[in-house]
């Protein structure tokens, strides 16, 4: 047996069986030791669900990959045991509570059976999920079928020794125990069993990955990425460390303030109870004060009632004696008569005289009027030239009439001149003769004209061609073949006449016709016996000759209409004359009317002036009596009024003395001075000794002052008790019913010194009832404050150390970062100029730590590389062709391997490879994987799709084909196992010897 820790050495894997892990058959499957092996699949419908991820996360685990969480108990590895529902099998077959991984490892190159070593993984549902056994040699399950392979395999691991003494390793010790912490293996798997979903470099165009992405798929490959999650762990645990200082500061911050409020109101306590002994000497001082102001005060009252009654008694002896005079001067009854008398008189003459004043005003301004009205119409009637009303009237009807007449003339002259217009143009249009007719023929597309404007009369002739050709005013002159097509057109105008033309209008044959058949003199047509009247005054035939005559008449109508025009204006003027006339005639009339009305209003205003003057002397006589009786009346009434005014102002003189006996008698049953004396508590003698013993400026304050000073001194106790905004129910009921009831706080001086001395004594019960407790809570507030003082402390300490752990960590970690990412680059470098290329390196800058816990730490990494000798590198993002982005993928992914891997043989497992690859480029990957990996004692597994499988077979050192036909299997059939030209001779030595294992006797030492 090798040691207890790197079991496996520099063995390599040589063979790998499973029982119970996913859907994989428990065949054994022999494996290379360096080069490419390609695993496809073969399921139902396509590559797809034949368990190519199973198989190769299988060997992962076997090689205790990081990435399966080995350190936290690798929970995930029980996804891969056999679940029925997943398979849909549940009907038929139940879930596995466990399953093998059985991995042989021998040395590279030698006989397999010479130094071999049998490692067996089982991995439980629950925890611990992984458990290790190993033994020297072969060690496998047996069998010819599958259930016969799986029925024994509890039975083989029962006969392995237990790894760890009486107990099995487990996966936190896997890598250690196998491999001695020297990394074997690197992966991208795409299965549930990731802790995260890294970039592939190899699923999809290098271009097309951003650089975090590309840092997190060599992290992957580098174990970098377990490396940040722990320093992400640290910065929560730092974070977690902050929070509790910040919550604790905060904690403390709100106990505070809420102690504070407890201390501040313990602090108001104590000064209310200073206070409240300089408010009871204040009140103490005030009675004393207020009892001897009641005493002095009592003295000063009596003295005044006794002043108070003998001036009334005067007052009363003055009031009599005018009442007397006022009584004989209001009993003279005569002198009032005659006053009224004579007032009464004097009022009658004053509104005779001013009535008749008033009359004779309004006819005197009647008059006015009147007289202008006389001369305005007097004006008018000089226009009537002597006539009467009755002949300027007959002459306005005569002016009316002619007016009439002469418009009716002027619109018959005006509706003549717009016909003869109107023939005008109708002559130049060519519209005056049988208009309609000549627009329907023309309207159906046929050559047509008036007969009159076709054919043209000499003047010689016209005397003896228009009587022939009269009958045909209205005729229409058509061509002869257009004739039946006329007749149509003018089908709904009947009485239409239609000559017949020869050729362009040629009307020879209708002339000559006309001549044959006319007579002598009148007669047009002799055989008919038609007579035609001729002497037209104008040409009856040719436009120009009908639109000449047509002007000439409308020019004779227009000089007719203008005239008629100048006979309406004519009449238009007499009409205005005579109106005017008849108009002075009117006012002439109207002037001899007035006259007489005028010498009417002036004879009544004569008579009215007569009555005035008469009444004159009679009215300046009774006006001198009125003014001899005001007189005496005005004295008499003046002495009474003054008699009246001494009686009102002694009545209330005397009542306002009734009033102040009564204030007075009021303020002394007021002054209490029973009850100021109780208030002290002592006699007024006893009060004056106590005032006497205070200091000069306190015996000369008054009571007022000393109010002022006691319930401001009390109001202050009662504040430091009770600040404002204190809920009533916060208070005794005592306490409400002083402070809260009365409104103590807004209430008036007067309202607050009745309460004070029940106030102090309710203040001082409750400042005794609270001194205990408040002494209790000072000393619970200084050791709460000591202790939570303490856990601050504490709580930063913590803080920290964790913020220097973290600084320290991120600094190591930054500088290891770095450190791979130069051997990473050092490879790809090296890979590029060994495999074809030119050189290439890597660019990955330190950036600045995230400060939120839960983000990661994002590191970048740009590839680049020379597109030709001796040119410098350029950035992987420039565009490319395919086939170099892939081929620089590929080194890529090795380039990151080697730099984790070691000296130690590696095992580089690749998910879904190829799967964005070309045709061709996939052939071109598939060969580098193959060249890099046994130049470099690598061993590449990818897993690839169905349309892979050629360029596998052609280039890989081992093919390996997973197969199942059918859904309704549960397992696989057994896998195709095809090694090329090199390795095939061992590959099926390697199945033979597997599959040939017997038990024996295990050698344990």
């Amino acid at each position: 047996m090798s040691a207890a820790f790197d079991v496996v050495g520099e063995r390599v894997l040589v063979g790998v069986q499973v029982v119970d892990i996913s859907r994989l058959s428990t065949h054994p499957v022999p494996m290379i030791g360096q080069g490419l092996v390609t695993v496809a699949g073969q399921g139902p419908k396509d590559s797809n669900g034949a368990g190519k991820s199973s198989f190769i996360a299988a060997l992962s685990l076997l090689h205790a990959d990081e990435q399966w969480k080995l350190a936290s108990g690798a929970a995930g590895a029980a996804e891969l045991l056999f679940t029925a529902e997943l398979a849909a099998q549940e009907g038929r077959w139940s879930n596995v509570d466990r399953g093998y991984v059985i991995g042989v490892f021998a040395p590279p190159g030698s006989a397999p059976q010479d130094d071999a070593v049998t490692v067996w993984l089982r991995i439980n549902r629950k925890a611990p999920y992984l458990d290790l056994r190993w033994t020297g040699g072969l060690h496998v399950p047996y069998g010819a079928t599958e259930s016969e392979r799986a029925a024994r395999v509890d039975e083989l691991w029962a006969q392995l020794p237990r790894s760890n003494g009486r107990t099995d390793f487990h996966a936190g010790q896997l890598s250690r125990v196998l491999f001695g912490q020297n990394a074997r293996c690197v992966s991208f798997l795409s299965t549930s069993v990731r802790s995260s979903q890294a970039a592939n470099l190899l699923a999809q165009p290098l271009n097309d990955l951003p650089p975090h992405r590309i840092f997190d798929a060599i992290a992957t490959l580098t174990g970098l990425d377990r490396e940040l999650e722990h320093e992400q762990v640290l910065r929560s645990a730092e974070h977690r460390h902050r929070s509790e200082v910040e919550e604790t500061e905060r904690q403390i911050a709100d106990w505070e303030g809420e102690v504070a409020v407890i201390e501040a109101g313990i602090a108001r306590r104590l000064a209310a109870r200073e206070l409240l002994g300089d408010a009871r000497t204040a009140w103490r001082s005030r009675c004393a004060r207020h009892l001897l102001d009641g005493v002095e005060r009592t003295a000063e009252l009596r003295q005044a009632l006794a002043e108070l009654d003998d001036s009334e008694a005067a007052l009363r002896q003055e009031l009599d004696a005018v009442e007397d005079r006022l009584a004989a001067l209001t009993d003279d009854d005569e002198s009032a008569r005659r006053f009224e008398a004579a007032q009464r008189k004097r009022n009658e003459l004053i509104a005779r005289d001013r009535e008749l004043e008033a009359a004779l005003l309004a006819a005197t301004q009647h008059l006015d009027r009147l007289t202008t009205t006389q001369r305005q119409l007097l004006d008018e009637a000089r226009a009537a030239d002597g006539r009467t009303s009755d002949t300027a009237a007959a002459e306005l009807a005569q002016a009316r009439t002619a007016l009439e007449e002469a418009i009716a003339a002027q619109a018959v002259a005006r509706a003549a001149a717009t016909e003869a217009a109107r023939r005008v143009t109708a002559a130049e249009s060519g519209d005056d003769v049988a208009a309609e007719q000549v627009e329907r023929l023309r309207a159906a597309g046929l050559d047509a004209a008036a007969l009159v404007d076709v054919v043209a009369v000499d003047p010689a002739e016209r005397k003896v061609w228009e009587p022939r050709l009269s009958p045909y005013r209205e005729a229409v002159v058509v061509g002869r073949k257009d004739a039946a097509k006329a007749a149509k057109a003018l089908a709904g105008l009947p009485g239409s006449l239609l000559v017949l033309a020869d050729g362009d209008r040629d009307l020879t044959t209708f002339l000559d016709a006309v001549a044959a058949r006319a007579g002598k003199g009148a007669v047009v047509d002799e055989a008919a016996g038609v007579l035609a009247i001729g002497g037209f005054a104008e040409p009856i035939t040719g436009q120009p000759a009908r639109v000449a005559a047509a002007q000439e008449a409308h020019c004779e109508l227009t000089t007719s209409l203008d005239a008629a025009t100048a006979v309406v204006e004519q009449a238009r003027t007499a009409l205005a004359r005579a109106e005017t006339r008849a108009k002075a005639a009117d006012a002439a009339q109207r002037a001899d009317g007035l006259q007489d009305e005028i010498g009417d209003l002036r004879a009544a205003n004569a008579e009215r002036q007569e009555h005035r003057d008469a009444l004159a002397p009679e009215l300046t006589e009774a006006e001198a009596a009125y003014a001899h009786e005001l007189g005496v009346h005005n004295s008499r009434e003046e002495r009474i009024t003054s008699l009246r005014d001494t009686r009102k102002r002694l009545a209330s003189t005397l009542r306002d003395k009734g009033t102040e006996r009564l204030e007075l008698i009021e303020e002394r049953d007021g002054l209490a001075l029973l009850d100021r004396e109780k208030a002290w508590g002592d006699s007024p003698d006893a009060a004056r000794r106590y005032l006497v013993e205070l200091p000069d400026d306190l015996q000369a304050r008054t009571t007022a002052a000393w109010d002022e000073d006691a319930t401001r001194l009390t109001d202050e106790v009662a504040v430091r008790c009770f600040p404002p905004g204190t809920p009533p129910e916060e208070l005794t009921a005592e306490l409400r019913e002083l402070l809260v009831t009365p409104n103590w706080s807004g209430a008036a001086l007067e309202t607050r010194v009745s309460l004070v001395a029940a106030l102090l004594r309710a203040l001082d019960g409750h400042l005794r009832d609270h001194e205990d407790h408040d002494r209790h809570q000072l000393k619970q507030i200084a050791e709460q404050r000591a202790r939570r003082t303490a856990d601050l402390d504490a709580a930063r300490l913590g803080y920290g150390e964790a913020e220097q752990t973290v600084r320290a960590h991120r600094t190591s970690l930054a500088a290891g970062i770095k450190t791979m990412l130069r051997k990473v680059a050092a490879e790809f470098d090296r890979l590029d100029q060994e495999y074809g290329g030119y050189g290439a390196g890597l660019d990955y800058p330190e950036p600045e730590p995230p400060s939120e816990p839960d983000k990661p730490w994002r590191w970048t990494v740009s590839p680049k590389w020379r597109r030709a000798e001796g040119q410098r590198m350029s950035a992987y993002t420039l565009r490319s062709n395919t086939a170099q982005m892939d081929e620089k993928a590929v080194k890529l992914v090795c380039a990151a391997a080697l730099a984790r891997g070691g000296d130690r043989p590696l095992l580089l497992i690749l998910d879904e490879l190829g799967r964005n690859l070309g045709k061709q480029h996939r052939r071109e990957a598939v060969a580098l994987f193959e060249r890099i990996g046994n130049d470099h004692n690598i061993t590449v597994v990818g897993a690839l799709q169905d349309d892979m499988e050629r360029y596998a077979i052609e280039a890989s050192g081992l093919y390996v084909k997973l197969r199942r036909r059918s859904d309704t299997m549960a397992y696989n059939e057994e896998p195709v196992v095809v090694g090329n030209d090199a390795n095939s001779e061992r590959v099926e030595l390697l199945r033979s010897w597997m599959s040939s294992y017997r038990p024996g006797t295990l050698d344990v030492d």
